[in-house]
């Protein structure tokens, strides 16, 4: 199929919101209330007088959610199957969010107003939401039973559990999807992809062995079947002894940037989001006409809104401009200082 009526409408979401030197020139202006003019004038966003900082990525989330909602009618066939299939990332985000909320005993209510791809009556009003509630109103989603095996799961591991269960299916599925597609598009979409899974399954497996001390081979059902990095590898991490045996070891590998000698091992998730920004900001600009043009248009969308967060919520607490550009995951450039 012919994507030229796609990339035009692509040329143009790129060069309204995803031009790197908005949320630098937000970082730039140093304080909440000038970084949110920059935002409204660049994003189009009707904010509320002083609002809060949920507010305000809720609309962002919004305004892409609707606007990659729109590349839906230019598809057809494998290309619409696989979009569809990864316009469901909102939904889980939206999972994510809501047992979040309830395992923290945050608002709920709050948290309905800020769902994108799930229907808000999913949570009742005016009605407490705990664990078994939400389990039970989850029965009527396709990932009710996927998720009902979680149940007695502790709070203090839980939310991992669920987090890491919905991006293998997610991810697996798109996989699947993707495979269905014409040479060049899978190609393009396949090297994409096996990046993005290589380096969730890094950062699960340390965050598994850093923070849960989650058995080993209880581990390896949550890995991601994907990537490219071979299987006995992989397998060779999950069984590491412990972080620091595993640390080592991916040191050896091409994956080595996520854990550096003089940087803390904090920085891997950043480091890998940052390479991740590289890698899809390269395919935009090389696929052409293509639908990898759009999966990567995607991602940096995502990522421009959490730069934009990232930004607004150090500028709030007090952090140093240079922490909060460190955080931030555009690449620095050679001699880039922040004062």
């Amino acid at each position: 199929m012919s994507y030229a009526a796609v990339n035009t409408k692509a040329v143009a979401v790129y060069a309204r919101f995803l031009k790197p030197e908005v949320p630098l020139k937000i970082l730039e202006a140093g304080n909440i209330k000038d970084g949110l003019a920059i935002l409204e004038s660049t994003w189009g966003l009707e904010l509320t007088e002083n609002p809060h900082l949920l507010e305000v990525n809720v609309k962002m989330e919004q305004k892409v959610y609707d606007t990659l909602k729109g590349f839906h009618y230019y598809l057809q066939g494998s290309a619409r199957s696989f979009y569809n299939a990864l316009l469901t990332r909102y939904e889980i985000q939206d999972l994510k969010r809501i047992f979040r909320a309830v395992y923290h005993d945050e608002d709920v209510g709050l948290v309905r107003k800020s769902l994108l791809a799930l229907d808000p009556m999913l949570l009742p009003k005016d009605q407490a939401v705990g664990p078994d509630e939400l389990f039970k109103v989850l029965e009527a989603t396709p990932y009710g039973r996927m998720l009902s095996a979680y149940k007695g799961v502790s709070r203090d591991r839980i939310l991992f559990y669920i987090e890491m269960e919905l991006d293998r299916s997610y991810y697996e599925r798109l996989i699947k999807e993707a495979r269905e597609l014409p040479k060049k598009d899978r190609k393009e979409i396949m090297a994409m992809l096996n990046r993005h899974v290589d380096l969730l399954n890094i950062r699960y497996i340390y965050r598994g062995k850093k923070t849960y001390d989650i058995l080993k081979s209880e581990m390896e059902n949550f890995v991601i079947h994907g990537g490219n990095i071979p299987p006995k590898l992989l397998k060779s991490w999950i069984y590491a002894e412990d972080v620091n045996a595993l640390v080592r070891s991916v040191r050896n590998s091409s994956f080595s940037f996520l854990f550096q000698e003089k940087r803390n091992n904090q920085m891997a998730d950043i480091l890998a989001t940052r390479d991740l920004a590289s890698v899809y900001e390269k395919h935009y600009q090389q696929a052409g006409l293509s639908l990898g043009r759009i999966v990567a248009l995607s991602i940096l969308l995502e990522n421009a809104i959490k730069d934009v967060s990232t930004i607004l919520e150090g500028l709030r607490l007090g952090f140093g401009k240079d922490l909060i550009r460190s955080l931030l995951t555009i690449p620095m450039k050679e001699g880039e200082v922040w004062q």
